[in-house]
């Protein structure tokens, strides 16, 4: 897929010192792509280039990131911290371990593996939370609504499997 003058040849985890990509480049990857990397997904899956604004924090896979409300520059993120985020407010969720000051692709559509916090159930709405998870949507929180639990999430922090869809 072009960017501009550039063509995207390498694999979707591969992390950057710089910005090879424009910030806000989208990449489409097949259904079978998806599947290939991960028997349990299935569809497109729509990412996005982003910059890691945090100052010492990597980030893992599953991990919810946000625009950085210190600066709000375009694509640049940090682990969300905020419970029930407005969805266009978040960037995405990593899809592989992104350092501190680098730069590498996020998921914005499709199927993936998120964060929960422990009590999200499968076909629930599910929202932003802290530490980079993911939550049940609750009264109030629709605008804030990301995907939808595909299964149920485990213990707080372990990784299950979503469909995502964030807001360009």
């Amino acid at each position: 897929m072009a960017y501009g003058n550039q063509v995207k040849t390498d694999a979707l985890s591969t992390v950057y010192d710089s910005e090879v990509y424009p910030l806000g480049s989208t990449f489409v990857q097949s259904p079978d792509e998806n599947n290939a990397a991960n028997s349990t997904h299935y569809g497109e899956k729509t990412w996005v280039f982003v910059f890691n604004d945090e100052a010492s924090t990597a980030w893992a896979e599953g991990d919810l990131i946000s625009i950085d409300t210190g600066d709000y520059a375009p694509y640049h993120g940090i682990v969300s911290a905020a419970a029930a985020t407005v969805a266009g407010s978040i960037l995405g969720a990593a899809g592989h371990a992104v350092a501190a000051g680098k730069y590498g692709w996020v998921v914005q559509r499709g199927v993936c593996e998120c964060k929960g916090d422990g009590s999200v159930s499968q076909g629930e709405a599910i929202v932003s939370h802290t530490s980079g998870q993911v939550d049940t949507m609750g009264s109030g929180e629709e605008v804030g609504i990301i995907g939808v639990a595909l299964e149920d999430d485990g213990s707080a922090g372990d990784l299950f499997t979503c469909k995502i869809a964030i807001p360009a």
